[in-house]
């Protein structure tokens, strides 16, 4: 049977491999910062388990309080690492177990008592393993599945640690290897030890195949949704329970001039103006919708709608708060316009493929008209949106259309808009 402190050294060693591991994965994607906070609890652990390991040949400073600090210090990475992945903060509560032992050593009865020691010690895995429990109940970092396998091996943990730590005061131990049932509480240790290691990385494979699939189904630079999320999109909002609006709009976007744009400001330019005005279809969409960029300077939202006015005013509100705003192309504030296209279905018996053909045909005639504009295909006329500007009313507008001027005027009577 090996002794306690070769034991403390495979412990060091195996904690080592799965940092330099941990830090491997992070090096090749810098973006998934959990798994350096990972690997750096896994270096402290280990880098504290060997200082404990090493006593007798280093100062008892460095093997006890200075190793059980550092030891103690991997709750903090471990609970950042999970944060992040939650994509919350680091916490300053995860400091807590590290902070009590280092508080517990500036009184002098404990620091030098072993028994003392090995409670406080235990008292702080107790509170890390605490910590761990509430993030992965309050957070979904991962499946209900192994939040709760997470929780159960946390809460295990804390409890053993509370155990040992009783059990030290009560006996008052003069070793670690003379504390009550040692053994036992080693063999816990190792359990939840393997254990959170197996299901970490159960979750890990999960949240990379979540992350696949958002890149599978999403535009890289803007973040909406490619041709093939939109389809799946398009599937969702056909669901009978989906929404209770009894048709669907697809607005189809054309941003004016943006050929010009790339030439004289260059594509970098042009990039920041399709991020930008990407960001304010997201933020105007519904979130019952959809936004998605068909290609080039061209973009789509599709929503379920009472009836055009909705899908008209929605489409205005994007069109006029991108004309009004200021983009920043890297030094250089530019104005931008969009021009529009929109088309309704029933939601019973709707076709992606066909709504496109038609709000591509209402799009051309915005762009002939001059653009900067929005039109409704409307049987077989496309109409223009009236706007507040002085072309005021298209040749062929009609009832419906002068409703929808004066809908959008009493909104907001100086732009003729409203959030929708």
């Amino acid at each position: 049977m090996i002794d306690i402190k070769t034991a403390l050294l495979l412990w060091a060693m195996e904690a080592a491999t799965l940092a330099v591991l941990l830090a491997a994965v992070w090096f090749h994607d810098r973006g998934q910062r959990h798994f350096v906070l990972w690997a750096l609890g896994f270096l402290a652990q280990g880098s504290g388990v060997a200082l404990i390991a090493l006593r007798g040949h280093i100062p008892d400073f460095a093997s006890i309080e200075l190793a059980n600090a550092v030891a103690l210090a991997s709750f903090f990475f471990w609970t950042a690492g999970l944060l992040h992945l939650a994509r919350r903060p680091a916490s300053v509560w995860a400091l807590v177990p590290m902070l009590l032992w280092i508080g517990g050593m500036l009184v002098p009865v404990v620091r030098d008592t072993i028994a003392y020691r090995i409670a406080l010690y235990n008292f702080g895995t107790a509170c890390g393993h605490i910590l761990l429990a509430a993030v992965v109940v309050r957070y979904e970092v991962a499946k209900p599945r192994y939040r709760r396998l997470f929780f159960g091996i946390c809460a295990v943990q804390a409890v053993a640690g509370l155990l040992v730590m009783t059990m030290a005061i009560l006996t008052l131990p003069s070793s670690i290897q003379a504390a009550p049932h040692a053994a036992i509480t080693a063999a816990i240790n190792l359990f939840g030890f393997l254990s959170a290691i197996l299901i970490g990385a159960k979750i890990v494979m999960d949240r990379s195949e979540e992350r696949l699939e958002q890149l599978i189904r999403t535009d890289p630079l803007t973040g909406a949704l490619n041709r093939r999320g939109v389809s799946e999109g398009f599937s969702s909002l056909m669901a009978p329970s989906n929404h209770a609006a009894p048709s669907l709009a697809l607005l189809l976007f054309d941003l004016d001039h943006f050929k010009g744009i790339n030439d004289t400001h260059g594509h970098q330019a042009g990039d920041a103006v399709l991020v930008a005005f990407a960001g304010i279809c997201r933020e105007l969409t519904p979130e019952c919708g959809l936004f998605g960029r068909t290609g080039g300077e061209e973009f789509m939202a599709m929503v379920p709608v009472k009836d055009v006015k909705d899908a008209a005013l929605l489409a205005e509100t994007i069109r006029q708060s991108l004309a009004t705003a200021k983009i920043d192309t890297g030094g250089q504030l530019i104005s931008v316009t969009v021009s529009i296209g929109i088309a309704t279905s029933p939601k019973t018996g709707a076709n992606l493929d066909q709504m496109m053909s038609n709000a591509d045909r209402a799009l051309y005639k915005a762009k002939a008209r001059g653009r900067n504009r929005t039109t409704i295909l409307s049987g077989d006329r496309v109409l223009t949106v009236p706007s507040a500007g002085p072309e005021a009313l298209d040749e062929q507008a009609d009832r419906q259309v002068a409703a929808l001027k004066r809908l959008m005027a009493r909104a907001v009577p100086k732009t003729g808009l409203t959030k929708p």
